[in-house]
């Protein structure tokens, strides 16, 4: 796909987000500022545009404040974040140049790579795989992997749950077909699981687990999760991902995308009342109880033990051996493929 093609697909997913259309950042032309953090910005702004890798949530609440706040604009950007359709496409089209940043995940970027492309993750933002099996508590008791034996859990078709549940069973010394797998529409899993049609469903810090919640509660019931992470599954999830060629030909944007970005969610770990209210301004149908979880599980998922959104090579590792287990991935992809942290030690610096 060549740069026009792609320019195009974008404006059309634009057009066809119309619950979610977007105001621009005010402020294009000529200038020169300088941010907090000490990026200078002279000349023409640089236009961004964000694929949010999925619908609005709270998880992208430092992208928007970053928007919101002027740091994308004092750090000489106009940013613009639109919806996504699950995080592989949003990689994918990262590497085809529709978008120049985007939410995706090392999954992603690995199967990108084992088709060729040339993705990578320049900063994390789920410092670990934020994924859980959520069910009824007064319908089941599960502690451990082991309880899940003979027991139908329900995950979205295209769900990395798919092929990562039996890989993780076996992990944890449990036949991996204890579990039955059903695949469902991503849009019924909450209902399937409140009605009783499955007996755990998967659910997403930071993302769906609070929509589990709400649903549940207001059907009397309450949710219990089992996560991934406390039982084995060291890896990582989402975080920023570019192309290789924004990382060697425009290394300052994407230096000053990624500062200003954890400006936005360092802004909104300190402000989350008024982040919440930031987001229900900019998009109505957003309910304030769903983003409130979402935000605050978003603080705990990036409370990892380096800087914010620094990625670890040792744990890189551990994401790829699994993952290329998991999908029967390319011997050829390396650790080095997949993540920088260029960017990260810069920005870094910076903004202390």
């Amino acid at each position: 796909m060549n740069a026009s093609e792609g320019k195009s697909r974008r404006s059309l997913t634009v057009l066809t987000t119309f619950l979610f259309s977007l105001a621009l950042v005010a402020g294009c032309g000529d200038r020169q500022t300088a941010n907090e953090s000490g990026v200078e910005s002279a000349g023409a702004i640089d236009e961004v545009t964000f694929n949010m890798g999925w619908l609005p949530q709270g998880s992208m609440a430092g992208v928007i404040a970053a928007i919101d706040q002027g740091f994308y604009e004092s750090a000489g950007l106009e940013v613009e974040a639109v919806r996504g359709f699950g995080g592989i496409r949003t990689v994918n089209e990262i590497d085809q140049g529709m978008f120049e940043f985007g939410y995706g995940d090392p999954l992603a970027v690995i199967l990108n790579r084992g088709k060729g492309g040339k993705t990578k993750m320049i900063g994390a933002i789920n410092d670990r795989w934020p994924a859980a099996l959520c069910f009824v508590m007064s319908r089941h008791q599960i502690e451990t992997p082991a309880d899940l034996a003979g027991l139908t859990v329900g995950g979205g078709q295209t769900s990395p749950m798919q092929v990562i549940v039996p890989e993780w069973l076996e992990l944890n010394g449990i036949d991996r077909g204890a579990v039955e797998l059903m695949q469902l529409d991503p849009s019924i899993v909450v209902n399937s699981l409140i009605e009783g049609q499955i007996d755990a469903g998967e659910c997403w810090q930071g993302n769906s687990l609070a929509i589990f919640k709400k649903r549940a509660a207001d059907a009397g019931l309450e949710i219990g999760s089992l996560e991934y992470s406390a039982f084995g599954l060291n890896i990582y999830g989402n975080g920023i991902v570019t192309s290789e060629a924004i990382i060697e030909q425009q290394p300052e944007l994407a230096r000053n995308f990624l500062n200003a970005t954890y400006r936005g969610y360092e802004w909104v770990e300190n402000n989350r009342d008024a982040a919440i209210e930031m987001m229900i301004a900019r998009y109505p149908v957003l309910d304030a109880d769903i983003t409130r979880q979402q935000i605050d599980e978003l603080a705990d998922l990036m409370a990892g033990p380096g800087s914010r959104g620094w990625i670890e090579e040792s744990k890189v590792a551990q994401t790829l051996e699994f993952l290329s287990k998991a999908y029967d991935v390319e011997d050829s992809i390396a650790v080095n493929d997949i993540f920088t942290t260029r960017f990260l030690e810069v920005a870094d610096s910076a903004g202390e």
